[in-house]
């Protein structure tokens, strides 16, 4: 368990990576409506097979209009009986609508020891501990998103040596502001902006690690996770 910051530092923090969140303000009445979360919000509606049975497919183009609106009142009508009409950043219909969950990348199962150390989190590696679980990979193979929720920026783990622009990744952010790290891959192309989710979107494709570590190293993909406010979470116990 972590220990939960002051609100001051939480809205200076909040305040400094918002544009590295799923959902950067309001979208409905009296929100902001800005086009990138309206992006967000159409694509979530459309992804919903719930919605799908009732309204017809949005057009992604981030222009907030009655059928977005429409669409935002049933989600909301799920589970209350006063919607306002309005999906906020962290609130209850945003995460009803796209809700955190977790999903195996590879399908395989986490990196051994071999000659660089092991793959579980909180290995050693040497002076520190390692910060995430690896999970056995075959180069070439479709990398499926290990969160639910929005990738908002390609990571790469290297800035120079050998295949640094090779081994790549994503970011993704979740609707309850969890935030995972998935690296040594090729990202899907224009996979920036999409919404997710774990288990079955394909985010990329695996890469091999044996040209940058060519002692013998198992290939894999990195997870990291860190949960809204930082605090480091172990990815083997909420990836099942």
């Amino acid at each position: 368990m972590y220990k939960r910051l002051p609100q001051t530092c939480i809205n200076s923090i909040e305040t400094r990576t918002r544009k590295n969140t799923m959902l950067g303000s309001s979208v409905g009445k009296k929100g902001k409506n800005l086009t990138n979360d309206v992006k967000t919000i159409q694509q979530i509606i459309n992804l919903r097979d719930d919605l799908r049975k009732t309204l017809p497919k949005l057009v992604v183009d981030g222009k907030f209009g009655a059928k977005t609106q429409s669409a935002i009142d049933q989600i909301q009508s799920s589970y209350t009986k006063k919607p306002d009409g309005r999906i906020d950043p962290y609130g209850t219909a945003i995460k009803t609508a796209w809700p955190t969950s977790y999903g195996k990348p590879t399908g395989l199962g986490i990196r051994g020891t071999d000659s660089y150390g092991a793959g579980h989190h909180g290995a050693s590696r040497g002076s520190r501990t390692h910060d995430g679980t690896d999970y056995t990979s075959t180069p070439g193979q479709q990398v499926k998103a290990p969160l639910s929720g929005k990738v908002t920026k390609i990571s790469k783990p290297y800035s120079s040596g050998v295949d640094a622009a090779l081994l790549s990744g994503v970011e993704i952010v979740a609707s309850d502001g969890t935030k995972c790290w998935v690296w040594y891959m090729q990202p899907s192309a224009n996979i920036v902006g999409t919404i997710v989710k774990a288990g079955s979107s394909v985010i990329g494709i695996a890469k091999t690690l044996t040209n940058r570590y060519t002692s013998g190293i198992t290939d894999h993909v990195h997870v990291r996770i860190h949960n809204r406010y930082g605090a480091k979470v172990n990815p083997t116990l909420v990836i099942k």
